[in-house]
């Protein structure tokens, strides 16, 4: 385990300044000294893809800019820090920031799981968690239907997904018309004292449509302050929502499609440049079957921000316009990103068996196997595909004959 270096006095920086309190294959820590180092925040990575520790924590422009330390924990992959020396590094942060006056753990979804559960171990006075988890263990959390693969690869482990331990401040908003989003709050509740700001229509996460609104700052100002006032949160948003382009962008995802799609279109208008917001306009033109427009939204979207999610509902809306050999490129070049993602494996068995390529797709059904070796459904794909190929053959030889 990396060592903890000499901490300084306490001074304010002219600019912000890192360094790296740990860092291994799995998760690295890294500090951005800024301010005064009274208030400090402790920040967890939400879900990436690419897998890779090459990028800014959780936040970090903000809180530099903001003059208010933090320290920010990345991980290499998407394991809700299920790791052996996560434990260890815990007690490293809480040493890191035993000075400051108040301390705060924040994330988002899969950060904000770690944010709640990890707050105590770090010391930190308060918690604020943005559309978290209470678990993604599949005992634990049966209800939970995202992230299959991964929730079949984690091994989770005990002492990291005991009782959450409570601290003075646990603050979880939440988008109360999402089911999944609202069971975790329920199983939060029931293990610790969280004030929840339940929001509407706000998203998974809820994070872009409380900036939209002008309220993430305030939040997360003030749960670091300890002058949390939820009352307040809860009407602002309300009041607020309908000028949110997540908001609008959000509710397209539940109204009748025509309907949807001009709601789409206004959430594009308001903030041309998010490209979530082009992605749900794509996905609303292509359940439409207007797929021409859908793919260049997909496109715009994949321009302001070339991520693998925006790529695959590219490569969805092309199969379904019947442009498969364009379905099959976009796909090769998310294996290239996410080459351990079995399900991209198994999509692109799918359109090359369309293709005729039977090697090619029995290949990529073996490769998503490997790299999902618990999920059933590929090897019956692949024997399904072995048997098919079988009976065309033994076919066309009686016809040949």
């Amino acid at each position: 385990m990396g060592s903890n270096p000499t901490l300084s006095a306490r001074s304010e920086p002219p600019f912000p300044v890192t360094e790296i309190l740990y860092r291994s294959d799995r998760l690295e820590v890294r500090r951005v000294r800024a301010g005064d180092g009274r208030h400090q925040v402790v920040t967890f990575d939400s879900y990436h893809e690419p897998p890779g520790l090459a990028r800014p924590g959780f936040g970090e422009a903000f809180f530099a800019h903001e003059n208010i330390t933090a320290i920010h924990v990345l991980s290499f992959g998407n394991d809700w820090f299920q790791y052996p020396e996560t434990e260890s590094v815990l007690s490293l942060i809480r040493e890191a920031g035993r000075d400051a006056e108040r301390l705060m753990t924040y994330g988002s979804s899969m950060g904000g799981y770690a944010a709640l559960r990890f707050a105590a171990a770090v010391g930190a006075h308060s918690a604020l968690a943005l559309s978290p988890q209470y678990s993604v263990n599949r005992w634990r959390a049966r209800f939970e239907t995202r992230w299959a693969a991964d929730r079949r690869r984690i091994r989770f482990i005990k002492a990291l997904e005991k009782p959450i331990a409570q601290i003075p401040l646990m603050v979880v908003a939440f988008d109360q018309k999402n089911d999944l989003d609202c069971g975790h709050f329920v199983r939060l509740l029931a293990e610790a004292r969280v004030e929840g700001i339940p929001m509407p229509f706000a998203g998974h996460p809820v994070g872009p449509f409380l900036n939209d609104i002008g309220l993430l700052r305030p939040l997360v100002l003030s749960v670091l302050d300890g002058a949390f006032e939820g009352e307040y949160f809860c009407v602002a948003a309300q009041e607020r929502s309908e000028t949110s382009p997540h908001w609008l962008a959000n509710v397209a995802e539940q109204a009748p499609l025509e309907h949807a799609i001009l709601l789409a279109r206004r959430a594009v208008s308001l903030a041309p440049d998010h490209p979530n917001l082009h992605d749900t306009l794509a996905r609303r033109l292509s359940a439409a079957g207007r797929y021409d427009e859908a793919i260049e939204a997909h496109q715009r979207a994949i321009a302001l921000d070339p991520i693998v999610d925006y790529r695959w509902g590219l490569s969805k809306t092309l199969y379904q316009a019947g442009k498969l050999n364009r379905a099959l490129a976009v796909v090769k070049k998310i294996q290239q990103l996410t080459p351990s993602t079995a399900g991209y494996y198994a999509w692109s068995a799918k359109l090359r068996e369309e293709l005729g390529d039977t090697k090619g797709a029995l290949a990529d059904l073996r490769t998503a196997s490997r790299n999902d070796p618990n999920n059933r459904g590929y090897r019956v794909a692949i024997f399904g595909l072995m048997a098919r190929s079988a009976y065309t053959w033994l076919r066309r030889a009686w016809e040949g004959s």
